[in-house]
């Protein structure tokens, strides 16, 4: 996930233009062609109203912003979901800790484990990954056994987690309050996985995007139409400018109306599962946890997590 920009503006500028070289590369050839084709050739036919590309340039942004409105609402609401998992993670780390406290350790260890278990079973799930080892490394053999022809692990995992500590409430190994304060913690870890599935398969509609994109490289192949006749030469680096940032603003919808995906403004699960697990070994007790996630300063001046 990008979190930062380089604080050093040019570096910023080299690497804005090197992530997107093809593209300025673009506006800046059709620029310059319109402007010989127009001036040096004198076919001045291929000029069009101003005021007809301001129209398209203006039904663009409305179409710009709605869309890029509506993808932050779906980044929000991930980044919401992962927040709520953090915290319910804690909670039910220090409940069952507490709570378990007088009975075997046992018990205390499987259960925390599983969680943390069931926390990068849903991450994996949500990237469409294969990386079950991260999984398997907090069960013990029956539990790996039992997940593995699962089809949906995360919830397999919260089942075991229900079955096991209704056992103890059945063995009076915690009284009726503890038990329903665990299972509280156990329904809303179903609520947020039910809440990020929806994000991930919910597709967002495919119109707005196909007609966003659509208008878009209308309104660049035109823009150069109407500011050569009035600008002359200056019109090259307006229309690339121009060009580039209503490009950008559609970049920007795309890669964030999928935040549960692997890119660069999707949501850091790696990173929330590492500091998840940091938190409950250590409410567990355990002495070595693992190092949260560094901060990686790319070559283009960006900072990535996870």
């Amino acid at each position: 996930m990008i979190l930062s920009f380089a604080k050093n503006i040019p570096v910023q500028i080299l690497g804005i233009v090197k992530k997107n070289l093809n593209q300025i590369l673009f506006f800046l050839f059709w620029g310059g062609a319109v402007f010989w084709v127009y001036h040096d050739l004198e076919i001045e036919a291929i000029a069009v109203p101003i005021s007809a590309v301001s129209i398209l340039g203006g039904g663009l942004a409305f179409f710009l912003a709605f869309r890029n409105n509506s993808a932050y609402d779906r980044w929000w609401e991930a980044r919401k979901i992962w927040g709520g998992i953090v915290n319910v993670s804690r909670t039910f780390a220090g409940y069952a800790t507490n709570f378990l406290a007088g009975t075997e350790s046992e018990p205390v260890n499987s259960i925390v484990h599983r969680h943390l278990a069931w926390i990068n079973a849903l991450r994996i799930q949500l990237r469409e990954q294969d990386r079950w080892e991260e999984v398997y490394k907090y069960l013990d053999e029956q539990d790996v056994e039992m997940l593995r022809p699962a089809k949906n692990k995360a919830t397999q995992l919260i089942q075991e987690q229900i079955r096991v500590i209704t056992a103890l409430k059945r063995q009076n190994g915690i009284d009726g309050f503890e038990h329903t304060m665990l299972m509280g913690c156990l329904k809303e870890m179903y609520d947020l996985q039910g809440k990020a599935e929806r994000i991930k398969k919910t597709v967002f509609p495919y119109f707005y995007q196909y007609f966003t994109r659509l208008f878009l490289w209308v309104f660049i192949l035109f823009l150069p139409l109407a500011l050569v006749p009035l600008m002359g030469w200056h019109s090259l680096p307006l229309s690339v400018i121009t060009s580039f940032v209503f490009y950008i603003l559609e970049r920007t919808g795309t890669a964030t109306e999928t935040p549960l995906d692997w890119n660069s403004s999707g949501t850091p699960m790696s990173a929330l599962c590492r500091t998840i697990e940091i938190d409950v070994l250590q409410q567990l007790g355990q002495k070595e946890v693992p190092e949260p996630y560094p901060f990686q300063v790319t070559g283009n001046g960006s900072i990535f997590l996870d």
